[in-house]
């Protein structure tokens, strides 16, 4: 859908009430990261604290392809995604993908069965990028899949969960996962809503000195203790203790 006028008017991909992704259509705005990958969003932080040089990136949930703008000459931007028609749209109606200025990679399958099969990609951010909606994919947030995730990030590389959802809670189970495995998480909230949509990501990594980055610390905040959660296992979760 369009809306908008003059500089403003905008293409939008949605989902029922879930919205997908955002493009300004003029040309001197059609290469901003929108919605939730705003610059000012967990994953556009996590990715402008790594500095100039090009980067390797994984997505998991593809979208409208709003993450290419971050790319740069020399880097990759690896997206997997599940349903072919959203591919196809990305491609068509959109243009992020074809200005991106890294190399674009799409996989299409369910994400976690394509790493489980993948030799390490060494991400330096792999954003988890599944969970907007009322009926969440279970098993990309248990500790098995965190363990995939640690497996395809470089050493000290960030995993950037997207979690902005009006139905459930999903920070104390991110910090059981992340405390099961070593990592340090934070919580990122863009306060500065884009169509009236605030964004919420934690990130997790074990490079604790990139946290300390202008970028990151100044707008983090822990997530909740809550034990009562319990360690989500592919055996063992419970969406109703999350229920907000």
């Amino acid at each position: 859908n369009e809306s908008g006028e003059g500089a403003e008017r905008e293409r939008g991909l949605s989902h029922g009430a879930i919205v997908h992704g955002r493009q300004y259509l003029t040309p001197e705005r059609r290469h901003e990261p929108s919605v939730y990958y705003r610059r000012d969003g967990g994953a556009g932080r996590a990715i402008e604290a790594q500095g100039d040089r090009p980067l390797r990136i994984g997505v998991i949930g593809l979208g409208a392809g709003a993450l290419p703008p971050y790319g740069k000459p020399g880097g990759v931007i690896r997206f997997y995604e599940i349903n072919q028609r959203v591919i196809d749209i990305a491609q068509r109606d959109f243009t992020y993908l074809a200005d991106s200025k890294a190399k674009i990679e799409t996989v299409l399958g369910d994400a976690r069965l394509k790493l489980e099969r993948e030799s390490p990609q060494n991400f330096d951010v792999l954003a988890v990028d599944a969970f907007s909606g009322d009926s969440i994919p279970m098993h990309r947030i248990t500790v098995e899949a965190l363990d995939l995730y640690v497996r395809h990030v470089r050493p000290g590389g960030v995993i950037a969960f997207h979690i902005s959802n009006r139905f459930l809670d999903l920070r104390a189970p991110l910090l059981n996962l992340a405390r099961a495995r070593g990592l340090t998480a934070l919580r990122i909230v863009d306060m500065r809503p884009e169509g009236g949509r605030v964004s919420v990501w934690v990130l997790m990594t074990t490079d604790t000195a990139l946290l300390e980055h202008p970028r990151i610390k100044p707008i983090a905040t822990g997530l909740p203790d809550r034990p009562e959660v319990g360690l989500w296992t592919d055996d063992f979760n419970s969406i109703l203790r999350v229920i907000q």
